[in-house]
């Protein structure tokens, strides 16, 4: 199929509610991909962070064609092999004191588990969550979700929600808790411009937490996995939470979510009451513990902290004598370059020079690389944002 015709389809068919970036995609391998033209793309955009491993890892692709020829659904009625052997895995990186799993397609459907099981848990209607949050866009996680440009043509929401800033410990402890049934929090933002918050923030909110009964929901959808150089973000500050969601790279394309979380909260969960008819199918789980044993076995922690570091440096570098970037900040390999303009030149140059990345608001990009990536792969980012930042810099200075 030609790409014009391609094109077409989508943009006569698909509902729109996607900003397209005129690239037809068809091949992947690593950290690249290639559009339908044969034009080479090193992808920093990794799939929204879902290509942990990189692209068609020979393991996954091994385990997918071994499973396919196997099973590929089995219901949540039955029991499976492939499902009890994932969550065996899982359990063993996770926090000790999430013993309970719940499987779904996606990272929202791992918030909504997540909200219902923390209210019929508590028993109470109303949760507090951060400025600047994101944690999808079905009803009750967009309930959570902060953006306005989301919420205003879908209100009124299910759950009720105060809004804190994120990083102010002093804004949770002026909430009313009366009627709270959870916090929930991401460990950094993602969506709302890669924001990390102060060093002592959440050891104090999970005193908070504990000091008022209030269940603590951790979001790793975005930041876990070993992201940020740690298998899940919240490390990074010593504490655990009493539940937490994860999806994106899980499966590594593969659609899939899980929300864990303690014993007594998920049991409050009764027969019936949640549930879902593609959550946990064999194909999805066979892959998901593909996953976990290539972040083990290839040290995907330790590279993300290394290549991470190499990213930020160099952008800081870059950062140091240009006028247009205010601000390089992340852990590992979740990185944010913050601009003092609209972020649409800086990314669409890159694009053009073969580098794909991801944006925040109106003026951060982002970068969710694959965690494989190499010294190589950095050096040639960077080069392309250097010569991209550059430009916009001369942009500006001829327009002023």
């Amino acid at each position: 199929m030609r790409k014009e015709d391609i094109i077409r389809i989508e943009d006569e068919h698909l509902v729109r509610t996607y900003q397209k970036l005129g690239i037809v995609i068809s091949k992947g391998k690593g950290s690249r991909v290639w559009d339908i033209d044969g034009k080479e793309y090193l992808d920093f955009m990794g799939g929204y962070g879902v290509a942990i491993v990189g692209h068609s890892h020979p393991r996954i692709v091994e385990v997918i064609k071994k499973q396919a020829s196997k099973l590929i659904i089995c219901h949540g009625s039955l029991y499976n092999n492939e499902r009890a052997s994932f969550i065996e895995e899982l359990l063993k990186v996770s926090p000790k004191s999430l013993e309970m799993v719940y499987l779904s397609n996606s990272g929202a459907e791992a918030v909504e588990a997540a909200l219902k099981m923390v209210r019929k848990f508590t028993g109470k209607k109303k949760f507090i969550a951060a400025v600047g949050a994101y944690h999808g866009k079905t009803m009750g996680a967009l309930s959570v979700t902060y953006s306005n440009k989301y919420r205003a043509p879908f209100a009124p929401f299910p759950y009720e929600v105060e809004f804190v800033r994120f990083g102010s410990i002093e804004d949770i402890e002026k909430c009313d808790f009366s009627n709270v049934a959870g916090i929930i929090l991401e460990p950094i933002q993602g969506e709302g411009g890669v924001k990390i918050p102060p060093p002592d923030y959440f050891k104090a909110v999970r005193e908070l937490a504990d000091k008022k009964d209030v269940p603590l929901i951790i979001d790793e959808i975005q930041t876990g996995l070993a992201r940020t150089g740690k298998m899940w973000a919240h490390q990074h500050w010593n504490i655990e939470p009493d539940v937490m969601t994860i999806g994106k790279g899980i499966a590594s394309g593969i659609p899939m979510g899980v929300t864990l979380a303690k014993k007594e909260i998920a049991l409050s969960l009764k027969v019936g009451e949640h549930t879902s008819t593609f959550g946990g199918n064999p194909l999805s789980s066979s892959v998901a513990k593909a996953v976990l044993e290539i972040i083990t076995k290839e040290k995907l922690e330790e590279r993300a902290r290394l290549m991470g570091q190499r990213l930020i440096d160099g952008l800081k570098d870059i950062a140091s004598s240009s006028r247009v970037v205010r601000e390089v900040r992340g852990l590992g390999l979740m990185i944010g370059i913050e601009l003092r303009v609209r972020f649409q030149n800086v990314l669409f140059e890159s694009i053009k020079k073969g580098l794909l990345m991801l944006y925040s608001g109106k003026n951060t990009l982002r970068l969710l690389p694959p965690l494989i990536i190499n010294e190589k792969d950095v050096r040639e980012a960077l080069e392309i944002l250097k010569f991209s930042i550059i430009n916009e810099d001369k942009r500006r200075y001829i327009e002023q």
